[in-house]
């Protein structure tokens, strides 16, 4: 049975915030943030926002087909990408779960010439084989960020989340 953990929004802006305290601790400002799409697109725009970088660029990677369910190997779907060389970059994603997908990403953006790469995700998993250098937790569950929350309901409509009667009511509504 799949244990989750489902942080609450303010926790995802303290986890936030931490991060970002981090990095100005580190003197290390970006001058990109390349947001792994999905799940890094709301961490990128917080992060973005608190440090008052303007400059996000996105990278479509699939690694998860669902809940404990993974392709083999990050599947590259697409790269928006450019105007990074010989600047400092911050690559997030929400979590580092197997570490693969950073490590994918990361070995992409080497190809663009940074001066720097840096990693942040909010949360790791404890058997990551990649740590990013900035996280706010390590947890061992499955985590329902709000964002993905719906993905979630429908692959398990037993997940424990809010409001789900009312979003299964809709999706019971929606023609396939």
């Amino acid at each position: 049975m799949v244990e989750y953990f489902i942080p609450k929004w303010e926790e995802i802006e303290e986890g936030i915030l931490y991060i970002v305290e981090k990095m100005v601790n580190d003197n290390f400002i970006p001058d990109a943030i390349i947001a792994v799409l999905t799940g890094g697109v709301i961490p990128a725009k917080l992060i973005a926002d608190a440090l008052g970088v303007r400059n996000i660029k996105y990278i479509d990677i699939k690694f998860y087909k669902g809940i404990e369910s993974r392709e083999r190997k990050p599947v590259i779907k697409a790269v928006y990408v450019d105007n990074i060389e010989n600047k400092k970059v911050l690559i997030i994603d929400d979590v580092a779960d197997t570490g693969e997908t950073l490590d994918a990403v990361s070995n992409i953006i080497t190809m663009y010439n940074p001066s720097l790469v840096r990693l942040a995700t909010v949360y790791v998993k404890p058997w990551s084989r990649k740590y990013p250098d900035y996280y706010y937790k390590i947890l061992d569950k499955w985590i329902i960020f709000p964002w993905d929350k719906w993905e979630v309901v429908r692959e398990n409509s037993q997940a424990p989340v809010d409001k789900k009667e009312k979003y299964l009511e809709i999706l019971s509504k929606l023609k396939r």
